[in-house]
This record gives C-alpha cells, sequence and structure tokens, in this order.
C-alpha cells in the first residue's frame, strides 16, 4: 500500500485529474441513480391465477386447481406449491429455491400449463405471474367521469392503459372496480318457431362470418395484389343483419332475436372517499425508478384527462413517491450533519484549518466513489443503502485522519516535504489497511447470507465496502497529494550544502524530542495515561471487567424487538374486511360503506379507496380474497404518529356492528416487513383441518402481546347441490352430461364468441338466462325426456349443502 502513495506523490498532476474525473462522474452518477424504499427483490414465487366464473370453490378446486397442480409439480427448481379456491378463482402459489431462474421456471410454467389445459373447462385460461416487491402498485389512482362506469371502463383500456404503460420501467396498469359489457342475443320464442331457427343456428351465423381468409395475390396493372375474402362484424346492426343457414325465407338474427350491448353483473366495485369511481394501479419493473415514473405518471394525467373527455378526472390516492423523496432527504440531512460533526471534531484534536480540509476531502470523495460503485452494480438510492452510506461517513475519514496526522506530525519535525510524507505513510499504511480490511471483514459476510436476508442486505454489505475501501484509497492517493500541496513545513530541510542538511537534521531530531514531550504533558495524556497504567498494574481485573460488560450486553439482547425490517413509518396502512361467506357483493359492498365512513371520520386520514369483491386479473387478483371480502388502502396524514393512528383506526372499526372480521396492516411498499407469524396446518380430512384451525386460533388468541388471530381458512358457504339418480336419468333416456347441459343453458346464456366494436371485444351471450328464487323452482326445471317431459326434481336430489 505504501508503493500507492509514492506513486501517488510522483504523479500528482494525473492524480488531481483523476480526483475531478471522479468527482464529477460521481455527482452525475448520484443524481442519476434510481429511488425506492427498499431495494428490488424477485421472490423465488410465482402464482397461476385462473378464473372460472360462477364455479364454487369445490368445483375450481377439483376441474382446476387440482389438475394445474398436478401438472406444476414437475417444474424444476420447485420446492413447494399451495392452492385456494374460492368462489369463480383458483390461485396456486409455487415456490422456488433461492437461485432459480425464474425465466426458465415460467417457461416451463407456461409449458406445464398448455398441457394440461386439455384437462381444464375449455373456458378457463390460467396466467402466471411472477412475484416480486416491485408487483406491488406505486401509485393508486381514483378515475370519474360523466360517462357510465362501462363505458368509462373501455375507454380507460383502450385508450388510458397503453399511454400509461408506455412510461419507462411501468410494468403494467391494471383497471379495478368497472362494469364490463357483452351483447346480448335475445331470441323470441315465437318468431324462431315461425322461421325454424334454433339457438345453434344462431351460433353458427357467428361463427361462419366476419373472419377475414386469404385467398392468394392476382396481378393487376402490373402490380400484385393480396387477395382476402369476408368482412368484418363490427357493429349491432351487422350482426341483427347476419342471414341464418336453413332458416325459411331468408331470416337473419334481426328478424328472430333482439341484439343489445348489455353491462355484465359486476364482480366488484371501487369507491374513493365515498364516490364510486374505477381505480387505476400502476405497477413497475423491478429495474423502473420509482420516483421518476411516479412523477412521469402524474405529469401525464392532464393529457389522459383530455383524451378521456367527458371532464375524466384522474385523482392520486396513493402514491409511494413522497414517501420516498422524504425518507432519502431525512437521511441526506442526517448524513450531512455527520459530515459536519466529523469535521468539527477533526478540527478540534487537530487544531488546523489545512489539515481538516484535506482530511475532510476524504468524505465526499469516498461517498462520490461509492455512489460510482453503486451505479456499476445497478444499485438504487434506498433506505439500506443510504443507511449505510450514513455508518460509514464516520469511518470514512478515520484512515484519512491517521493518515493526515502522521504527515503533520514529521511535517513539524522539520523533514523535507516529500521524505516526511513518505516516512509518515510507510509507518501507518500497515495498520490502516489491516483496520479497514477488518472492518470490511464485519460486513461483506453479509453479502453471502443465503435467501431472502440475504437478497435484502446484500446491498447494505456491498455498499459499506464500497464506501470503505474507496476510503482506504483516498487516504494512500489523494491525501497525500492533497498534503504536499496545502500543509506547510517549518523547516527547510533538503536544501543547501551537506553542512546545512547535517544542522538540518539535527534541528529535526530536537524538534521530534521537543514534540514528543509535549504531548506527555498535553491534557489528553495527562487523563489518559494514568487510567493506562492502573489497567496495566491489575490486567485480570481488567479482564474481568471486560467480560462482565460482554456478559451484560448480551444478557440484554432479549430485550431488543427482532425483526426483518422495523415499521418504516409510511402514512398509508391496508383495513381488510371478511364478511361470512356467501355473503352478495351487494351486502359486501353495504357493509364497506360503513366502514369507509368510520374511516373517514378518524382525524388524520386524508384518502380511503375500498375495493369490494373478487378481482380476476393482475396485481388486484392477488391481493383479492373473495366476492365477500373488501380491501381499503388508507392515507394517512405524514406529520402523524403512524402506529398510534393505525391502532385508532383497529379501535374504531372495530366498533362498527355487522362488519365482518376487520384487520388492520400498515404497508411496506409491497414488502411483508408487519410482525406477522404464519403457522402451517396439515389434515388428512377438511373436518379434521377445521378442527385443528380453530383450536389453534384459540390457543394463540390468548398469546401476551398478539391481535388480530386469523385463519385463512373459509367458512363453509351454503351451494345448491344437484345428485343425480343415474337409474332414473338413464329411464328417462338422459344422462349425468345432458342434465347438466340442459341445466347450464336453462340459468345462464349461451357463449358464442366475441365481436370486435369499435377497439372493444365484446363476448357474445345468447339468451339471457333465468335468475331461480327458490330451491322448488330449480326441481321444477323441465328436461326434454325421450318420452314425456320430466323435472328435475323426478330424476335427481336438490338440496342446500354447506362446501368449504
Amino acid at each position: 500500500m505504501f508503493r500507492l502513495a509514492q506513486l501517488s506523490l510522483a504523479n500528482r498532476a494525473l492524480i488531481a485529474l483523476i480526483t475531478v474525473f471522479a468527482s464529477v462522474f460521481g455527482v452525475i452518477t448520484m443524481s442519476s441513480l434510481k429511488q425506492e424504499l427498499i431495494p428490488s427483490i424477485e421472490f423465488p414465487q410465482i402464482t397461476v391465477l385462473s378464473a372460472m366464473p360462477g364455479a364454487s370453490p369445490e368445483v375450481v378446486d377439483k376441474q382446476v386447481s387440482a389438475p394445474l397442480e398436478t401438472a406444476l409439480n414437475g417444474v424444476e427448481g420447485l420446492e413447494s406449491t399451495s392452492s385456494t379456491s374460492r368462489n369463480g378463482v383458483s390461485q396456486i402459489s409455487l415456490v422456488f429455491t433461492y437461485g432459480t431462474n425464474l425465466d426458465r421456471a415460467r417457461n416451463q410454467i407456461d409449458r406445464a400449463i398448455s398441457n394440461a389445459k386439455r384437462s381444464l373447462p375449455a373456458d378457463v385460461q390460467p396466467q402466471a405471474i411472477a412475484g416480486s416487491i416491485s408487483d406491488f402498485p406505486i401509485v393508486f389512482l381514483a378515475v370519474s367521469s360523466d360517462k357510465p362506469l362501462s363505458e368509462l371502463n373501455a375507454d380507460l383500456a383502450r385508450l388510458s392503459v397503453p399511454r400509461l404503460q408506455k412510461i419507462d420501467g411501468v410494468r403494467g396498469a391494471d383497471v379495478t372496480g368497472g362494469a364490463t359489457q357483452h351483447i346480448e342475443i335475445l331470441p323470441r320464442p315465437d318468431a324462431m318457431a315461425a322461421k325454424g331457427a334454433t339457438i345453434q343456428s344462431i351460433r353458427n351465423a357467428l361463427s361462419n362470418n366476419g373472419a377475414l381468409v386469404p385467398a392468394g395475390t392476382i396481378e393487376e396493372q402490373g402490380k400484385t395484389l393480396s387477395l382476402q375474402i369476408g368482412s368484418p362484424v363490427d357493429s349491432l346492426d351487422t350482426i341483427r343483419a347476419l342471414p341464418l343457414g336453413g332458416a325459411k325465407d331468408a331470416a337473419t338474427i334481426g328478424t328472430v332475436a333482439d341484439v343489445n350491448l348489455r353491462d355484465d353483473e359486476r364482480t366488484s366495485i371501487t369507491r374513493t372517499n365515498g364516490q364510486e369511481t374505477l381505480a387505476v394501479s400502476v405497477t413497475k419493473k423491478p429495474e423502473g425508478d420509482t420516483v421518476g415514473i411516479s412523477h412521469a405518471v402524474k405529469d401525464s394525467l392532464a393529457a389522459l384527462e383530455t383524451d378521456l373527455g367527458s371532464n375524466a378526472k384522474f385523482t392520486p390516492v396513493f402514491d409511494q413517491a413522497p414517501f420516498i423523496e422524504k425518507s432519502i432527504k431525512d437521511l441526506t440531512s442526517e448524513g450531512l450533519l455527520g459530515l459536519g460533526f466529523a469535521v468539527a471534531v477533526i478540527l478540534v484534536f487537530l487544531m488546523s484549518a489545512r489539515s481538516t480540509l484535506v482530511t475532510a476531502v476524504s468524505i465526499p470523495l469516498s461517498l462520490l466513489i461509492t455512489f460510482i460503485g453503486l451505479s456499476a452494480t445497478g444499485y438504487s438510492l434506498n433506505i439500506l443503502t443510504l443507511g449505510a452510506l450514513t455508518i460509514a461517513i464516520g469511518r470514512v475519514v478515520d484512515d484519512s485522519i491517521v493518515v493526515i496526522e502522521n504527515i503533520k506530525r514529521h511535517l513539524s519535525y522539520g523533514e523535507a516535504k516529500v521524505a516526511a510524507i513518505l516516512t509518515a505513510i510507510r509507518e501507518v499504511a500497515g495498520a490502516i489497511t489491516a483496520s479497514t480490511l477488518t472492518t470490511v471483514a464485519v460486513f461483506l459476510p453479509i453479502a453471502f447470507v443465503g435467501e431472502l436476508a440475504g437478497e435484502l442486505f446484500r446491498p447494505f454489505a456491498l455498499t459499506v465496502t464500497m464506501a470503505l475501501l474507496a476510503s482506504l484509497l483516498v487516504s494512500l492517493t489523494i491525501v497525500p497529494v492533497l498534503a504536499y500541496w496545502f500543509l506547510k513545513s517549518p523547516g527547510s530541510a533538503g536544501a543547501g550544502s551537506p553542512a546545512a542538511r547535517e544542522a538540518a537534521a539535527r534541528d529535526a531530531a530536537a524538534a521530534r524530542a521537543q514534540a514528543l514531550e509535549a504531548e506527555q504533558k498535553s491534557r489528553l495524556q495527562r487523563a489518559y495515561l494514568p487510567i493506562l497504567s492502573k489497567t496495566q498494574k491489575h490486567p485480570v481485573w481488567t479482564l474481568v471487567a471486560a467480560v462482565l460488560v460482554l456478559g451484560g450486553t448480551a444478557a440484554m439482547t432479549p430485550l431488543l424487538a427482532t425483526n426483518l425490517l422495523g415499521d418504516s413509518g409510511q402514512n398509508s396502512m391496508t383495513v381488510r374486511q371478511v364478511m361470512p361467506a356467501g355473503t352478495s357483493l351487494a351486502d359486501t359492498s353495504a357493509a364497506a360503506i360503513r366502514v369507509e365512513e368510520v374511516l373517514r371520520g378518524i382525524e388524520g386520514v386524508r384518502n380511503v379507496q375500498v375495493t369490494s369483491g373478487n378481482a380476476q386479473a393482475g396485481f388486484a387478483a392477488l391481493t383479492s380474497s373473495g366476492a365477500a371480502n373488501s380491501t381499503f388502502t388508507v392515507v394517512t396524514d405524514e406529520r402523524a404518529n403512524q402506529a398510534k393512528l393505525q391502532e385508532t383506526v383497529r379501535t374504531e372499526v372495530g366498533t362498527v356492528a355487522g362488519s365482518g372480521k376487520i384487520t388492520v396492516g400498515s404497508q411496506q411498499g409491497g414488502f411483508g416487513t408487519s410482525s406477522t407469524v404464519d403457522i402451517t396446518i396439515k389434515a388428512a380430512t377438511s373436518q379434521d383441518l377445521r378442527t385443528a384451525s380453530d383450536a389453534m386460533v384459540q390457543a394463540m388468541t390468548g398469546v401476551p402481546e398478539t391481535s388480530e388471530v386469523a385463519t385463512n381458512l373459509a367458512a363453509n358457504q351454503p351451494v345448491v347441490q344437484v345428485k343425480v339418480d343415474r337409474a332414473k336419468t338413464a329411464a328417462a333416456g338422459l344422462n349425468e352430461e345432458q342434465v347438466a347441459g340442459v341445466l347450464a343453458a336453462t340459468i345462464s346464456p349461451v357463449p358464442a364468441g366475441k365481436v370486435r366494436i369499435d377497439t372493444n371485444d365484446f363476448p357474445v351471450q345468447i339468451g339471457k338466462g333465468t335468475r331461480f328464487t327458490g330451491i322448488d323452482a330449480v326441481r321444477s326445471i323441465p328436461l326434454p325426456a325421450a318420452g314425456a317431459p320430466v323435472t328435475l326434481g323426478s330424476i335427481a336430489s336438490v338440496e342446500q349443502v354447506d362446501v368449504p
């Protein structure tokens, strides 16, 4: 390391140029680093979501979850799987070992899903979603306008979502709370009978028209033109004009049925501050800049409102950027204060403005070099890397203090400047190198810890390491050059005749002796030497005292709260409301309104956005927990005591009657940093599982310091189950599949593909379906038997039962 100092003093201009270059590049790099709350971590987890509207949890489990889970078990690197089946939705979580290539795993999952589709219902389309901190939305927007929600939902999907997704770093934008639409073809029985039309003839008319079919090429005036046959079906009038093959008098769909655009039955409802709105959530890619994306989204809102028209308004409800910017600003301020105090302490002890300035230069230089390292390694500015820099500020100056103090001491002896600097560095180079590497050895191993802790704290460990190594480099290269330029030598040794040099050497020796004597008489020496003398005379008692201090420290360790990351104080929280199984969306929404009114009345709460019901795509599907549940995003005043406010919210919402079970938790930028303990229970039967789950909840409720003990095992919910008597069914000339087909066609409309109108794809449904108001009405459904018609109740039992 001493050779570095020699090389630096021999090439002072070059070192100065490198220093300027590193400073400028460090400043540029610092301003370009992306900003986020905590490092982006890609969890080794992929979730497979499947929607099967109208299906009970038992049907979803048997027809979707079970075959998919079996097909996915062969994926390489898979550690565990778990599936959750609820009304209309299957969610399978795949957990991989850390270090698994998730891109490769994703490809294997897609192949497994493709192979499993043959055993799944035809309308089930599974989608795989990788899990990471970046999946948590960085911005929640509420959208309102004068348009109906169904039209606004379509315009958002067509105009706003593509524009948001084009922002650099945006991974996706999801719309929830909207009412979708479908094309309803409602046959008129008399007209159908008169024209000899059937449901199948209407389906055939739709499927046999509207496709563009290539038919080769032709030559026209020396040009080769492509030939295509067909015209699009792109409006309701076009559908009405489609001819029905086999019908009488060239009948069309419009002559035997009514064709209209209808709203779908809603699966979710979103309200913002008491008003029904749509919600748009924006997520980022792992490499995206949270703060930059947030600003870009807010800058684009005016243009998005202009595109939508009809007094459309986008209102930011939740935004990660302000909290991140405040956290970074606070840490930066604390770091600058630390730098200022460090410089002040150095000035007090060195008693030299020049020496202090030369030493203080090492702090910003070391940090700027560290910023270059952060950029090279792809890390961001977050609370962990900034915390590491704050810790390092007090340490990066140590090497330079040792070097500059020793140089100053040798210069005070009257030695030649270059010789004094080299001699001083030779004396301490080994010591500061050993000290720095020892400190590095404390932090660097954290970077090699496995699994989640390693992924999270690796940037912290490497940032401290880079800062310490940068400080060592600065103290052995830049500090000696600055000392040569700025520190004064009291003598002029090295000049003149040999006799003069000899005299200067004698003067230097005398100065050294005087300096040593002065050191022994200093206040610091007079205070410290007696203590040192006593500890040397009583080594046993000194060691005993040290052991007692160490033991006392270890004994107090259990008194410290232990968690992965403490509460960051973010001004937002999540409230989840779970209603009894089977609760309708209307009743769920009504219960959510009561809770919402209480939340909005709490002092310190600024915005409340709630989504009731099931979401079936994107991030909303991952956090959605069923049609009978609601999720509230509560944004609070950043100046309020967040922990106390959270307790207030927990107390107030607990007083709302008929609101089901409510849990309150903080948001940490999507990262699960709450002090939650999850217990997995396995059992041979569902009844045993429920018994064990209830017993565990009861036992954990009595544990001190616990709150909101809950189980994710949903209560049994009522369904109507039809059990076909196979003998009676066969006697009527039917089978189970035919009975199921008739019931489905009677209760639900018949799907007939999709039609694109004005860039929007609308599902086509034939018939309206029948809404039955009692079980007896279901038993009376007529079935087309071989002889006389029979009712469902005569060949099957129709009963209400409870299922998981």
